[in-house]
């Protein structure tokens, strides 16, 4: 027990490390979604300035590799990088899609837009719930595998 409180505390603060460390990548992934989504069709203003991180975002980057440990505590190590690489496939996929819908939500919700390019400041998108909602859905696969394994072990206790 105290071994899993340990690794969960450790992957929590190395998923909040790697929170931190890559903001700014995924700042520009995701203004490069949008543009890419739209066809051009948003250009962005103002200063690219940001001074603090979005909370969800951190807290939701930490939960993901704690959720992902936790999980495979128990298993080899090639089912573990099975695992991992499917949450990271998951987090891809989601963080493309969502930003791809809130570009082109944006884009359809202008009216007053100049040859249909909307104009958005940087800080217009909101991307520490982009990301977190990514985190979160990446990481469904995991927490329903952990729910299967705890109904399973309830179900043979009570046989």
């Amino acid at each position: 027990m105290i071994k899993k409180i340990i690794l969960g505390i450790l992957a929590f603060g190395i998923g909040f490390g790697i929170a931190l460390y890559t903001e700014s990548f995924f700042r520009e992934i995701i203004q490069d979604i949008f543009k890419w989504s739209t066809s051009d069709k948003i250009k962005f203003v103002g200063k690219n300035i940001y001074i603090f991180s979005d909370k969800t975002y951190c807290i939701a980057l930490g939960i993901m590799p704690l959720i992902l440990t936790l999980e495979n505590l128990n298993k080899k190590p090639t089912e573990f990088l099975k695992n991992g690489i499917i949450c990271l496939m998951v987090f891809g996929i989601s963080l493309i899609g969502i930003s791809a819908i809130d570009a082109n939500i944006k884009v359809v919700e202008c009216t007053a837009c100049d040859d249909g390019i909307r104009k958005l400041h940087w800080n217009g998108i909101n991307y520490g719930l982009i990301i977190g909602s990514s985190a979160i859905i990446s990481i469904i696969p995991s927490l329903i595998r952990i729910i299967k394994r705890t109904k399973k072990a309830s179900v043979q206790q009570h046989i």
